[in-house]
């Protein structure tokens, strides 16, 4: 399996935010409690989730970092033979135009020769299409894979139009008003802020609409949706657009987010959810979202995500199947064996 959206440096977070409080509480949240647990203890938990992971049959994970606490973790699972991480370099900010390169530099630099020391994958990516600025994420437009947080709250919805939530906080953060909002929307914004060419990794969706998607897949070569379910009905008691995907033939992919909107990492889980609240959704589909959906979405799938001779994607015994409805039960587990 590969999870494709993983913040492992939240690990710590566990049962620290409560569930349903929406987005923008949800990030006060993580901004003024990231420095309450100690770095040791930090990089310990995402050791401990790593190897949990790698248990339960992840392969490989795409992880968001904004900071190298979770690179112990990953340089252990490579020395060991384990996971394979792909890590995005997460940058986000309202610099004004003539200040966004040397911002772009001091957030993603640390994190590229961090990543270039210990032989690790690393690319930059935006944190998403509201929270940052317009000179800032075309900065980042060439990177070789980004992984963008995309129209995943109500709290955003009206962003352009500015109202929500989101606007609020934004345009206090900044002390302005963002210098963006003339693209209009959501959608619109990425298509004539990135190439035609970019591999690009779009998380959670819950809010996209069939337009949005449509223009989006009219646009990009390489385009794939992670959806992240439980982490968006811990958060806003929201749900991702799964059947309008799979009905469109898109590229799909699945992630557990962080600790810090979910109770586990576990891509059984995110599976059994996404089958128990979309009838229609057949099991094969999802397992191939679980599998070579997110290997694809890494540039993993020459390797893994499916089995295929040169290929080393390990093998996962699941259990829990009711073979009468082909749905996950409650005792759905997953067990490597390879």
């Amino acid at each position: 399996m590969v999870n494709a959206h993983c913040h492992l440096e939240l690990s710590c977070f566990r049962g620290a935010i409560p569930p349903q409080v929406g987005m923008v509480e949800f990030i006060r949240n993580v901004v003024s409690r990231r420095d309450d647990y100690p770095r040791e203890v930090q990089i310990e938990q995402a050791v401990e989730e790593d190897r949990a992971m790698w248990r339960s049959g992840v392969q490989a994970v795409g992880d968001i970092s904004n900071d190298t606490t979770s690179f112990p973790a990953k340089m252990r699972a490579r020395d060991e033979g384990r996971t394979r991480y792909h890590t995005f370099a997460e940058y986000f900010g309202l610099p004004a135009e003539e200040e966004a390169e040397a911002f772009y530099r001091r957030a993603v630099d640390p994190l590229l020769e961090a990543g270039a020391e210990a032989g690790l994958t690393v690319t930059p990516t935006q944190h998403s299409t509201y929270f940052v600025s317009d000179r800032l994420f075309r900065l980042g437009a060439d990177s070789p894979r980004m992984s963008i947080h995309f129209m995943e709250t109500p709290a955003e919805v009206d962003f352009f139009d500015r109202r929500g939530g989101i606007y609020d906080l934004v345009t206090a953060s900044a002390g302005r008003e963002p210098d963006f909002l003339g693209y209009g929307g959501h959608a619109r914004r990425l298509v004539e802020s990135l190439p035609r060419e970019a591999h690009l990794v779009l998380i959670h969706n819950t809010q996209m609409q069939r337009e949005d998607m449509e223009l989006i897949l009219d646009h990009f070569a390489e385009v794939t949706f992670v959806l992240c379910p439980r982490s968006n009905y811990y958060i806003d008691a929201d749900f991702p657009p799964a059947q309008m995907l799979f009905e469109a033939g898109a590229r799909v992919a699945l992630g557990t987010d962080s600790l810090s909107s979910n109770t586990s990492l576990s891509m059984v889980e995110e599976m059994r959810w996404l089958l128990d609240h979309n009838p229609s959704l057949p099991l094969e589909a999802v397992l191939g979202w679980a599998t070579q959906g997110g290997a694809r979405a890494l540039g993993l799938d020459t390797e893994m995500g499916s089995f295929s001779v040169g290929k080393r994607p390990g093998a996962v015994l699941l259990s829990g199947i009711d073979f009468t409805t082909l749905r996950l039960t409650e005792a759905a587990d997953s067990l490597r064996l390879v």
